[in-house]
Protein backbone atom coordinates (compact mmCIF):
# COMPACT_ATOMS: atom_id res chain seq x y z
CA UNK A 1 0.00 0.00 0.00
CA UNK A 2 2.81 2.40 0.86
CA UNK A 3 4.51 1.72 -2.51
CA UNK A 4 1.23 2.35 -4.32
CA UNK A 5 0.72 5.68 -2.54
CA UNK A 6 4.24 6.83 -3.45
CA UNK A 7 3.63 5.89 -7.07
CA UNK A 8 0.38 7.88 -7.13
CA UNK A 9 2.11 10.94 -5.67
CA UNK A 10 4.91 10.75 -8.23
CA UNK A 11 2.50 10.34 -11.13
CA UNK A 12 0.39 13.26 -9.90
CA UNK A 13 3.47 15.48 -9.81
CA UNK A 14 4.57 14.71 -13.36
CA UNK A 15 2.09 17.04 -15.17
CA UNK A 16 3.04 19.97 -12.93
CA UNK A 17 6.75 19.46 -13.58
CA UNK A 18 6.10 19.03 -17.30
CA UNK A 19 4.16 22.30 -17.44
CA UNK A 20 6.95 24.16 -15.66
CA UNK A 21 9.73 22.89 -17.92
CA UNK A 22 9.18 25.15 -21.00
CA UNK A 23 9.26 28.39 -18.98
CA UNK A 24 12.25 27.26 -16.92
CA UNK A 25 14.05 26.09 -20.05
CA UNK A 26 13.40 29.41 -21.83
CA UNK A 27 14.79 31.32 -18.85
CA UNK A 28 17.87 29.09 -18.77
CA UNK A 29 18.45 29.64 -22.50
CA UNK A 30 18.23 33.42 -22.19
CA UNK A 31 21.55 34.76 -23.59
CA UNK A 32 22.43 36.59 -20.37
CA UNK A 33 21.95 33.37 -18.38
CA UNK A 34 23.20 30.79 -20.88
CA UNK A 35 26.27 32.74 -21.98
CA UNK A 36 27.23 35.69 -19.73
CA UNK A 37 30.78 35.48 -21.10
CA UNK A 38 29.64 36.79 -24.49
CA UNK A 39 26.43 38.72 -23.68
CA UNK A 40 26.22 41.82 -21.46
CA UNK A 41 23.19 43.90 -20.50
CA UNK A 42 23.38 47.49 -21.76
CA UNK A 43 19.88 48.93 -21.16
CA UNK A 44 16.72 47.55 -19.60
CA UNK A 45 13.38 49.20 -18.92
CA UNK A 46 9.70 48.44 -19.40
CA UNK A 47 9.93 49.11 -23.13
CA UNK A 48 13.16 47.52 -24.25
CA UNK A 49 16.15 45.37 -23.39
CA UNK A 50 19.48 46.00 -25.12
CA UNK A 51 22.27 43.44 -24.95
CA UNK A 52 25.79 43.61 -26.35
CA UNK A 53 27.29 40.53 -27.97
CA UNK A 54 31.04 40.00 -28.26
CA UNK A 55 32.93 36.99 -29.59
CA UNK A 56 36.65 36.51 -30.02
CA UNK A 57 38.19 35.21 -33.25
CA UNK A 58 36.78 31.75 -34.13
CA UNK A 59 34.96 31.51 -30.79
CA UNK A 60 31.79 29.49 -30.25
CA UNK A 61 28.69 30.16 -28.14
CA UNK A 62 26.48 27.56 -26.43
CA UNK A 63 22.84 27.06 -27.35
CA UNK A 64 20.72 30.10 -26.40
CA UNK A 65 17.36 31.65 -27.20
CA UNK A 66 16.38 35.14 -28.32
CA UNK A 67 12.82 36.00 -27.20
CA UNK A 68 9.76 37.06 -29.17
CA UNK A 69 8.91 39.26 -30.92
CA UNK A 70 12.51 39.55 -32.14
CA UNK A 71 15.13 42.27 -32.16
CA UNK A 72 16.95 44.89 -34.16
CA UNK A 73 20.60 43.89 -34.57
CA UNK A 74 23.17 46.61 -35.28
CA UNK A 75 26.55 45.25 -36.31
CA UNK A 76 29.54 47.09 -34.87
CA UNK A 77 32.06 44.89 -36.71
CA UNK A 78 31.92 42.71 -39.81
CA UNK A 79 30.14 39.39 -39.26
CA UNK A 80 30.79 35.93 -40.67
CA UNK A 81 28.96 33.60 -38.30
CA UNK A 82 27.51 30.12 -38.42
CA UNK A 83 24.20 29.64 -36.56
CA UNK A 84 23.14 26.08 -35.70
CA UNK A 85 19.55 25.32 -34.68
CA UNK A 86 18.59 22.65 -32.11
CA UNK A 87 17.75 20.22 -34.96
CA UNK A 88 21.30 20.54 -36.31
CA UNK A 89 20.50 22.65 -39.37
CA UNK A 90 22.95 25.51 -39.88
CA UNK A 91 23.40 28.67 -41.88
CA UNK A 92 26.29 31.03 -42.51
CA UNK A 93 25.57 34.76 -42.30
CA UNK A 94 27.66 37.74 -43.40
CA UNK A 95 27.21 41.43 -42.60
CA UNK A 96 29.36 44.55 -42.63
CA UNK A 97 30.03 46.91 -39.73
CA UNK A 98 27.20 49.45 -39.64
CA UNK A 99 24.61 47.09 -41.15
CA UNK A 100 21.36 46.45 -39.32
CA UNK A 101 18.52 43.95 -39.56
CA UNK A 102 15.35 42.69 -37.89
CA UNK A 103 15.92 39.22 -36.43
CA UNK A 104 12.88 37.08 -35.44
CA UNK A 105 12.90 35.09 -32.20
CA UNK A 106 15.20 32.08 -32.52
CA UNK A 107 17.17 29.38 -30.70
CA UNK A 108 20.69 28.49 -31.88
CA UNK A 109 24.37 28.06 -31.23
CA UNK A 110 26.74 30.58 -32.81
CA UNK A 111 30.29 30.40 -34.12
CA UNK A 112 32.47 33.30 -35.25
CA UNK A 113 34.10 32.17 -38.50
CA UNK A 114 36.29 35.26 -38.74
CA UNK A 115 39.85 35.54 -37.49
CA UNK A 116 38.83 38.85 -35.89
CA UNK A 117 36.58 39.82 -32.95
CA UNK A 118 32.84 40.16 -33.55
CA UNK A 119 30.58 42.73 -31.83
CA UNK A 120 26.93 43.68 -32.20
CA UNK A 121 24.05 45.07 -30.15
CA UNK A 122 20.56 43.60 -30.05
CA UNK A 123 17.58 45.82 -29.26
CA UNK A 124 14.62 43.76 -28.03
CA UNK A 125 11.30 45.69 -27.94
CA UNK A 126 8.92 44.84 -25.11
CA UNK A 127 5.24 45.20 -24.33
CA UNK A 128 4.90 45.74 -20.56
CA UNK A 129 3.16 42.69 -19.06
CA UNK A 130 1.48 44.65 -16.25
CA UNK A 131 -0.12 47.22 -18.53
CA UNK A 132 -2.83 47.11 -21.12
CA UNK A 133 -1.49 47.11 -24.66
CA UNK A 134 -0.69 50.61 -25.77
CA UNK A 135 -1.43 51.69 -29.30
CA UNK A 136 1.72 52.08 -31.39
CA UNK A 137 2.68 55.65 -32.20
CA UNK A 138 1.17 56.72 -35.49
CA UNK A 139 3.74 56.66 -38.31
CA UNK A 140 4.80 60.06 -39.63
CA UNK A 141 2.72 61.39 -42.50
CA UNK A 142 2.95 64.41 -44.75
CA UNK A 143 1.18 66.29 -41.95
CA UNK A 144 4.13 65.76 -39.59
CA UNK A 145 6.04 68.61 -41.11
CA UNK A 146 8.86 68.57 -38.55
CA UNK A 147 9.48 64.81 -38.53
CA UNK A 148 13.17 64.29 -39.30
CA UNK A 149 12.49 61.85 -42.15
CA UNK A 150 10.08 64.32 -43.76
CA UNK A 151 12.14 67.47 -43.25
CA UNK A 152 15.48 65.93 -44.23
CA UNK A 153 15.30 62.42 -45.75
CA UNK A 154 18.84 62.82 -47.11
CA UNK A 155 20.30 62.73 -43.59
CA UNK A 156 17.54 60.77 -41.77
CA UNK A 157 16.86 57.60 -43.73
CA UNK A 158 14.30 54.99 -42.61
CA UNK A 159 16.00 51.58 -42.82
CA UNK A 160 13.39 49.41 -41.10
CA UNK A 161 9.77 49.92 -40.08
CA UNK A 162 7.40 47.40 -38.47
CA UNK A 163 4.77 47.30 -35.73
CA UNK A 164 7.39 47.55 -32.97
CA UNK A 165 10.10 49.90 -34.23
CA UNK A 166 11.08 52.51 -36.76
CA UNK A 167 14.83 52.47 -37.37
CA UNK A 168 16.57 55.52 -38.84
CA UNK A 169 20.12 55.80 -40.11
CA UNK A 170 21.52 59.28 -39.43
CA UNK A 171 24.50 60.54 -41.48
CA UNK A 172 25.91 64.06 -41.04
CA UNK A 173 28.92 65.36 -42.94
CA UNK A 174 31.85 67.21 -41.32
CA UNK A 175 30.71 70.59 -39.89
CA UNK A 176 27.25 70.14 -41.38
CA UNK A 177 24.26 71.75 -39.66
CA UNK A 178 20.89 70.20 -40.38
CA UNK A 179 17.38 71.60 -40.52
CA UNK A 180 15.07 72.03 -37.54
CA UNK A 181 13.27 68.75 -36.94
CA UNK A 182 11.47 66.66 -34.32
CA UNK A 183 11.25 62.98 -33.44
CA UNK A 184 8.06 61.04 -32.50
CA UNK A 185 6.75 61.11 -28.93
CA UNK A 186 8.30 57.75 -28.09
CA UNK A 187 11.42 56.57 -26.33
CA UNK A 188 14.33 55.50 -28.50
CA UNK A 189 17.69 53.74 -28.40
CA UNK A 190 20.70 55.33 -30.12
CA UNK A 191 23.67 53.30 -31.33
CA UNK A 192 26.70 55.44 -32.15
CA UNK A 193 28.65 54.10 -35.12
CA UNK A 194 31.25 56.89 -34.94
CA UNK A 195 32.49 59.29 -32.28
CA UNK A 196 30.01 62.12 -31.81
CA UNK A 197 30.88 65.76 -31.21
CA UNK A 198 27.65 67.58 -31.91
CA UNK A 199 25.82 70.76 -30.98
CA UNK A 200 22.03 70.69 -30.58
CA UNK A 201 20.22 73.99 -31.12
CA UNK A 202 16.62 74.24 -29.91
CA UNK A 203 13.96 76.33 -31.62
CA UNK A 204 14.38 79.06 -28.97
CA UNK A 205 18.10 79.36 -29.78
CA UNK A 206 19.47 77.59 -26.71
CA UNK A 207 22.25 75.08 -27.36
CA UNK A 208 23.81 72.07 -25.68
CA UNK A 209 26.75 69.83 -26.44
CA UNK A 210 26.31 66.14 -27.27
CA UNK A 211 29.46 64.02 -27.12
CA UNK A 212 29.59 60.22 -27.18
CA UNK A 213 32.15 57.59 -28.16
CA UNK A 214 31.73 55.19 -31.07
CA UNK A 215 29.88 51.96 -30.14
CA UNK A 216 28.10 53.66 -27.23
CA UNK A 217 24.44 52.68 -26.80
CA UNK A 218 21.97 54.86 -24.90
CA UNK A 219 18.28 55.44 -24.16
CA UNK A 220 16.69 58.79 -25.02
CA UNK A 221 13.28 60.17 -24.04
CA UNK A 222 11.15 62.26 -26.43
CA UNK A 223 12.53 65.77 -26.86
CA UNK A 224 11.81 69.18 -28.32
CA UNK A 225 12.44 70.26 -31.91
CA UNK A 226 16.12 70.96 -32.58
CA UNK A 227 18.92 71.20 -35.13
CA UNK A 228 21.93 68.85 -35.21
CA UNK A 229 25.36 70.28 -36.03
CA UNK A 230 28.41 68.07 -36.48
CA UNK A 231 31.41 69.90 -34.96
CA UNK A 232 33.89 67.27 -36.10
CA UNK A 233 36.17 67.10 -39.15
CA UNK A 234 34.87 63.55 -39.76
CA UNK A 235 31.42 62.27 -40.78
CA UNK A 236 28.99 61.47 -37.97
CA UNK A 237 26.85 58.34 -38.14
CA UNK A 238 24.42 56.74 -35.70
CA UNK A 239 21.34 54.52 -35.68
CA UNK A 240 18.11 55.64 -34.02
CA UNK A 241 15.70 52.85 -32.98
CA UNK A 242 12.31 54.35 -32.10
CA UNK A 243 10.19 52.07 -29.87
CA UNK A 244 6.62 52.53 -31.08
CA UNK A 245 5.08 51.27 -27.81
CA UNK A 246 7.32 53.43 -25.59
CA UNK A 247 4.86 56.27 -25.21
CA UNK A 248 5.23 56.75 -21.43
CA UNK A 249 7.64 59.60 -20.62
CA UNK A 250 8.01 58.25 -17.08
CA UNK A 251 9.93 55.15 -18.20
CA UNK A 252 13.22 54.62 -16.42
CA UNK A 253 16.24 52.72 -17.66
CA UNK A 254 19.40 51.08 -16.35
CA UNK A 255 22.30 52.12 -18.62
Amino acid sequence: MRIALVAIVLIACVPLVWLELPAARAQTLDPLVADPQHYKLEIENQWVRVIRERMGPNEKMPMHQHPAPGSVIVFLTDRHNRLTAPDGTGQELRNHAGDLMWSPASTHRSENLNAAPFEAVQIEPRRPANKTAASPAAPPTSQDKLDATVVDPQHYHVELDNEYVRVIRVSIGPHEKLRLHKHPETGAVLVHLTDQNMRLTLSDGTTRASQYAAKRVRWVDPGAAHQDENLSDAPLRFIRIELKLAVNRESRSKN
